[in-house]
């Protein structure tokens, strides 16, 4: 049942952003939905480094320190990462913003792109990954869940609808201040819920800071999830730069966006496990029997989403945008490449958050000099067929090898 609640909360938010994609193709056009998409992922991207591993830390120590009652080092980690974050993301904002302005000032228009401006967004992206990483280790996943997968994206959608209502058309520029302004009241609410899941006066209590400890952790994970997120930017990026269609930009985005709803099956494994793994991470049968069960649930409803996707791929993909239908076979073979990586995948959070960081973060960092030699090169010579390929099977390496780690160094396995 606890699934169940889980998976309609992240299919509402999925859903609630398909809605959202589609205003935005049918108002940008598949060029203008790609340089969007292009920015908002340099801004993701860079949040992700500036919070310097802190969210997948938060998963790793605050269940600990929950069960221990280390209210100090609570109160403490929370508020070192969230003024490093903070004084980080608003000077590069700051620092992008200035070289937008002065490219236009000195009439240099053809270097100006939206993720100049998009870089708005990192602090609002940084708060808001912390926020929701810990009402996830304080075990609130129904609330986390809530803010980060269904109420962004229902602000967003709801600011797109007001503003078309009011405006008629919207351009790349209003669609990222737009989806700032979700973000920060999303923060709004997480914030509040912070203090209230938290189990001791955050404001009064003293706090302990244990840097070397969390850094010996989060450093790693940084490389982890900077890689991650870096694999599934970098062909957007270089179809943008190496690819003259400016339109397969959009038709790529699409493509992945459609058919990650099957990363959203991965994901609500992600909420239930999260904050456990550290729990049980001296008990091998334990984690073994974990391990298993949750990637039998997540192949079952992998395949029963995927054959609902490609059943109907020729409505879905003409229901975005008419252009789309000539794609669908290549929606096909990224349906079923992703069902079969986010399987493998499930490897990585059972080796990172079970003592492994390290061991995850080395493969993270070879997977990262891989994609970024392999991917520009197969766009160079295919286009945005090299694009689906390279990133199909650059995510397959990718989740074979966690696999193979996790064997190695805890003989844990899916069979």
């Amino acid at each position: 049942m606890k699934n169940i609640i889980l998976l309609a909360i992240l299919y509402a938010g999925f859903t609630a952003e398909y809605v959202a994609n589609k205003f935005l193709a049918g108002n940008l056009d598949l060029d203008g939905l790609g340089d969007f998409n292009v920015a908002v992922s340099v801004a993701t991207l860079f949040s992700v480094i500036f919070i310097l591993g802190s969210d997948s830390g938060l998963n790793r120590f605050i269940p600990k320190y929950l069960e221990n009652r280390e209210w100090k080092k609570i109160k403490g980690y929370i508020a070192y990462y969230l003024k490093l974050t903070l004084i980080i993301c608003f000077c590069a904002g700051i620092l992008s913003l200035a070289v937008d302005y002065f490219l236009r000032r000195y009439h240099l228009e053809k270097l100006v792109h939206e993720s100049y401006f998009a870089m708005i967004l990192t602090p609002a992206l940084s708060v808001f990954t912390i926020l929701g990483a810990l009402l996830l280790a304080m075990h609130r996943r129904y609330l986390s869940s809530l803010t980060t997968e269904l109420l962004k994206p229902l602000l967003f959608l709801a600011g797109i609808r007001i503003w078309i209502y009011f405006n008629a058309t919207i351009n790349e520029y209003e669609a990222v201040a737009l989806l700032l302004s979700s973000l920060l009241l999303t923060v709004t609410v997480q914030s509040w819920l912070s203090l209230k899941s938290i189990p001791f006066d955050f404001f009064s209590e003293k706090l302990q800071l244990c840097i070397s400890e969390w850094r010996s952790a989060c450093i790693p994970m940084l490389i982890t999830d900077l890689s991650n997120n870096f694999v599934s930017v970098i062909e957007i990026w270089s179809l943008e730069l190496l690819h003259s269609n400016e339109k397969s930009v959009g038709a790529f985005s699409l493509l992945v966006f459609i058919s990650s709803i099957i990363w959203v099956n991965f994901t609500a494994i992600l909420y239930f496990i999260s904050s456990r793994i550290s729990t049980i991470e001296n008990d091998r049968k334990a984690l073994q029997k974990y391990y298993s069960s949750n990637a039998l649930w997540l192949l079952f409803i992998n395949i029963f989403t995927a054959s609902i996707l490609i059943v109907n791929a020729g409505a879905i993909l003409g229901w975005f945008h008419s252009d789309m239908i000539a794609y669908r076979n290549w929606f096909y073979f990224i349906v079923v490449g992703t069902t079969i990586n986010a399987l493998l995948r499930l490897a990585s959070p059972f080796l990172r958050l079970s003592g492994y960081a390290r061991e995850a973060s080395a493969i993270s960092g070879k997977i990262l000099v891989i994609s970024t030699v392999v991917t520009p090169v197969a766009i160079s010579f295919f286009g945005i067929e090299g694009a689906m390929v390279s990133l199909v099977g650059i995510h397959f390496i990718r989740g074979l090898w966690y696999s193979v780690s996790l064997k190695t160094v805890r003989g844990i396995s899916l069979v």
